[in-house]
């Protein structure tokens, strides 16, 4: 069985989706609220609990596709954000689970045929795709954006031209280079 993890790494709501070669996806989102005045320790903690989350869905697959850092974003989060980004990759790595960075552009181009898309066109293009998955928020829907694009790369549905296009736009783990 092959099985295909998107993530979209979120402080407040992580979204991961999982789509394997016998079953539909599995949409969830990763809830996390910050405590009032938070400690560094408090902060270290609540990044933790989010990848020990993403890490417990994404190990074993056979591809995850995580968001790429949208660069541009500045907020007084932005380092959290980082560390996040990054411990998830870091123990995806750890267990050599095959990881595909995605730009948030290339996620809008996929799902819309537009770059620059906003959220809910990219929210209501992955519904029309997927009718009868409940996707709770945007957030839900940009990790099925991105397992359904894994699952396309590995071969299990066949891409559109558009999404063929955006597809070549990944850096791809070596492995997946040739496909």
């Amino acid at each position: 069985m092959t099985r295909v993890v998107g993530i979209d790494p979120s402080l407040t709501g992580t979204g991961l989706a999982t789509i394997t070669s016998t079953d539909g996806p599995a949409v969830r989102v990763i809830s996390s609220e910050p405590t009032p005045d938070p400690t560094l320790i408090d902060r270290d903690m609540r990044l933790e609990l989010i990848v020990h989350a993403v890490e417990t869905v994404a190990a074993g697959a056979d591809l995850a596709v995580i968001e790429g850092p949208a660069l541009g974003k500045a907020s007084p989060h932005t380092w959290e954000r980082a560390g996040l980004w990054w411990r998830i990759v870091n123990r995806l790595i750890a267990r050599q689970v095959p990881l595909a960075v995605c730009p948030p552009t290339v996620r809008a181009k996929w799902a819309t045929g537009k770059g620059n898309a906003g959220k809910a066109p990219v929210v209501a293009a992955i519904a029309r795709m997927w009718p009868d998955v409940e996707l709770v928020d945007d957030n839900a829907a940009d990790a099925l954006v991105f397992a359904t694009m894994g699952a396309q790369r590995v071969g299990l549905a066949v891409p559109l031209a558009r999404h063929r296009d955006a597809l070549a736009s990944v850096e791809w783990p070596a492995a997946l280079q040739a496909a």
